[in-house]
């Protein structure tokens, strides 16, 4: 306020940089809803500068944050972390009025992009090696539920989330279909159905799957979708098998598709990719 920073602030409660992101996580959400990845990335942003003032929040601090972050995460995750963090400050400073600065977060996003902590995604191209799958799964507990979302998500090209939501009532063994609800799409984040079709490894599993559960509710007992990537990881690693990822299954999936002939509209109708690319 000594600064007039706040001389045109409608609320002057607005002050901290935690403050600035639950607002926008909030006002954000209430028009269209976050996806999971950057709804848990503003969370841990605003509790990593809780308390410190935005007028105070200076580029070494935003250095330092993204130091600590780069010893956890991908240079990607990092970079897109930084900017859900400036999207925050922007909204604040559009939408509330508020004299917000946002270039200490995009000055030190220039720098750590300078000194290759930032940076796009790298391209997977890691592919199933003969007997990796057989390797993995022996070391899974028998009965285990691993073991059938694991030969699903190689057979289906389905991901982590789409498997472990998957509901009895989704899939049609007559009509030969599975839907998919709230399937990933870069802009809409619910109410994005799709149904694809069942193939016949895929049915035969969940028919398997079906003789040993109820055939009600949840397919798999699965706690959450980060729990499968888990589990699939302890499992690779009891089974000496390095960098594979269980996403690499979809991969995997759909090399297997072109491989056994089928065309890029078939192959798309099944992934649910909406471009060719």
């Amino acid at each position: 306020m000594d600064h007039g920073l706040w001389a045109k602030a409608p609320d002057a409660g607005l002050t901290t940089v935690d403050q600035v992101i639950d607002r926008f996580i909030t006002e954000v959400s209430s028009a269209r809803p976050l996806g999971r990845s950057k709804l848990h990335s503003l969370r841990l942003t605003s509790r990593a500068f809780k308390g410190v003032k935005v007028q105070d929040l200076s580029p070494h601090d935003v250095m330092e944050f993204g130091k600590e972050r780069r010893a956890e995460i991908a240079k990607s995750t990092l970079q897109q972390q930084l900017t859900f963090f400036a999207q925050a400050i922007d909204m604040g400073r559009t939408l509330w009025g508020r004299d917000l600065k946002d270039k200490s977060v995009r000055a030190a996003m220039k720098v750590m992009s300078q000194l290759s902590m930032t940076g796009g995604s790298r391209k997977r191209d890691r592919r199933v090696n003969p007997g990796e799958i057989e390797s993995i799964l022996s070391e899974a507990p028998s009965g285990h539920w691993i073991i059938p979302v694991v030969r699903i998500a190689i057979e289906s090209g389905m991901r982590q989330k789409e498997i472990a939501e998957l509901y009895w009532e989704d899939i049609c063994f007559e009509k030969k279909t599975i839907l998919i609800r709230d399937r990933k799409h870069p802009t809409e984040k619910e109410g994005n159905h799709q149904l694809i079709p069942l193939l016949p490894a895929v049915e035969a599993l969940l028919r398997a799957e079906r003789e040993v559960s109820k055939g009600v509710g949840k397919v798999f007992s699965v706690e959450n979708a980060s729990s499968v990537s888990d589990r699939f990881a302890r499992t690779c690693k009891r089974a000496g098998v390095e960098g594979l990822r269980f996403h690499d299954l979809r991969h995997e999936a759909i090399s297997r598709m072109f491989e056994r002939g089928m065309s890029i509209p078939e192959v798309a109708a099944i992934s649910g990719h909406r471009t060719w690319t």
